[in-house]
């Protein structure tokens, strides 16, 4: 990117800062997550023991009826599964040799017979039965079985075994998922930012090539033209060669201007990246100056006039730089207009106690399409085939950012003209 003036400390120490700053963040945010949503799970498996324990004394109440292992064979597995099957966790009901009774919907294995599970070897179970009874040992690992008493002896009767819900697992994983997601799409945003900086610095440092060329065309083209003039217009005679003076010195003082605006061209381009000079100076030299030189420049069809309100509009300039933005104006209103009957008029108004200096270029040219007011000092954005969209965009900083004022588009219609306008802070003369 182009760095200009006071801004030129944001290439270093700010993005630092600012990698720093969302580094921190992410840290942050990621503890935040973690922390709340174990907090959560804690809070989950808390009510999952609470309605375990419960139901484990809801059953022992309501079944009494079989104490024993023998029970009262299906009806009471009937009862059992009727309590547990709509829990929304995993419950085995086991007797007191560890032997499952019944099981909830949540473990994930096919109900079996209380008769059959009752021939069952729990040293030596079978294939159906194995699975329950792995699920019983990882349940104990976790929450320790809940013992199902009668209210009367306090004699153990069966035991209730639990997992946490789904729901625990689900939160514990989803900080990582979240973290995870959110990793990926910042990996992929900062690829593709990283891809569009360099996009546009390779813009930027294409556009500066293209203005740099604009900037020394005009003068390289007027010095070839004053080259052409001097060779048809000087007479050989013998070792000489003859030259009307009047010709002579207009050439002369042309090509100098020539030069010097090659001259203050290369030291525009040297202040971008420092803090220019800013001095209390009239408007009203630079951009006359400015007029002048484009006045003897453009095709006969066109009208270039100036007009100045104010001798002593005062303002705090950096003449090479301000004198580009007046520049830029111009060749954009001269670009716009008609080569047979175009009119550019400029005018510098203000200066009295209490008011800002303004400097308006209007033309009678294309004008500026609706809805495009304001991208058009957006780098990129041109109206012209072949523009780069630099100009308005760098005339506008170098006013705002380095002169302390404003450069809008005050008026456009299609087709009839624009007009921009350069506003500055009055400075004492």
């Amino acid at each position: 990117m182009i760095r200009l003036g006071p801004y030129r400390s944001w290439r270093t120490s700010p993005p630092v800062f600012l990698r720093l700053y969302l580094l921190f963040g992410a840290i942050v945010l990621a503890v935040a997550l973690l922390f709340y949503f174990h907090r959560l799970a804690r809070r989950v498996d808390a009510q999952t023991e609470t309605m375990s324990g419960l139901v484990a004394r809801v059953i022992a109440f309501t079944t009494l009826s079989v104490a024993d292992s023998a029970m009262a064979g299906g009806s009471a597995q009937a009862q059992f599964q009727e309590v547990i099957h709509e829990l929304p966790f995993p419950v085995i009901l086991t007797d007191v040799n560890r032997r499952p009774l019944t099981w909830s919907s949540h473990v994930d294995v096919p109900p079996m017979s209380i008769d059959r599970l009752l021939q069952e070897d729990v040293d030596h179970p079978s294939a159906d039965l194995a699975p329950v009874l792995r699920q019983v040992t990882r349940m104990d690992h976790t929450h320790a079985p809940i013992p199902m008493l009668e209210p009367a002896s306090g004699d153990t009767l069966m035991y209730l075994h639990y997992g946490s819900p789904a729901l625990a697992g689900e939160l514990r994983w989803t900080p990582w998922i979240t973290i995870l997601v959110a990793a990926l799409f910042g990996i992929v945003g900062l690829l593709m930012l990283r891809s569009l900086k360099r996009a546009q610095e390779g813009f930027i440092w294409a556009g500066m090539a293209k203005e740099t060329a604009h900037q020394m065309g005009t003068p390289l083209s007027s010095l070839s033209g004053w080259l052409q003039v001097l060779q048809d217009e000087m007479k050989p005679e013998g070792d000489r060669v003859i030259l009307a003076r009047e010709l002579f010195d207009e050439v002369v003082r042309e090509m100098e201007r020539d030069t010097g605006r090659l001259n203050r061209v290369a030291a525009r381009f040297s202040q971008i990246g420092s803090r220019p000079r800013l001095e209390p100076q009239s408007v009203v030299p630079i951009v006359q100056g400015t007029v002048d030189y484009f006045r003897r420049r453009i095709p006969e069809g066109v009208t270039l006039t100036c007009e100045v309100e104010a001798d002593g509009a005062h303002a705090a300039l950096n003449p090479e730089l301000f004198g580009w933005v007046i520049e830029n104006l111009l060749k954009n209103a001269m670009d716009a207009v008609d080569s047979k009957s175009g009119t550019v008029a400029v005018q510098v108004r203000g200066g009295s106690a209490g008011k800002a200096v303004t400097v308006s270029v209007r033309d009678n040219g294309k004008g500026v399409a609706a809805g495009m007011e304001e991208q058009i000092f957006r780098p990129g954005v041109s109206t012209r085939q072949r523009g780069w969209g630099l100009g308005l965009p760098l005339s506008r900083r170098i006013v705002e950012h380095y002169h302390g004022g404003r450069l809008d588009l005050v008026r456009s219609e299609p087709g009839r003209g624009a007009e921009f306008r350069v506003t500055l802070p009055r400075a004492a003369s």
